[in-house]
């Protein structure tokens, strides 16, 4: 009975950790790739630019996965929904780039293949 509280609170410390763990990898995915010219505090500022609503305290304690940080369920859904997108057009734009360098290997095959005429 009396290890019950201290199983408990473990328990409670292991899932918030496991969800600022999950938030911090969302929010590092939606900020990309950072340009060679950017620093984290630029990446940051992006963020709140993208993350309307969000303290900037907030989006740092996140990416730095303060412990003190709790996040929210719906904030952690709010990030899940600006993943999704932007993995999907990740995708299109892969289809669309790999199109068309076929397209063009194709052509440049075409022109190897076609007879010298001199």
């Amino acid at each position: 009975m009396v290890l019950e509280k201290p199983k408990k609170a473990l328990n409670q410390m292991v899932g918030r950790s496991a969800t600022l763990d999950e938030a911090a990898g969302l929010l590092r995915q939606i900020a990309g790739h950072r340009r060679p010219d950017e620093s984290v505090k630029g990446v940051l500022h992006r963020l709140q630019r993208t993350l309307s609503g969000w303290s900037p305290g907030r989006i740092h304690g996140i990416w730095y996965q303060d412990p003190r940080v709790r996040v929210r369920a719906d904030e952690v859904e709010q990030l899940r929904a600006l993943v999704q997108p932007a993995h999907d057009a990740g995708t299109d734009n892969e289809l669309t780039e790999l199109r068309n360098r076929i397209a063009r290997l194709e052509r440049l095959l075409e022109a190897a293949s076609a007879p010298i005429r001199g």
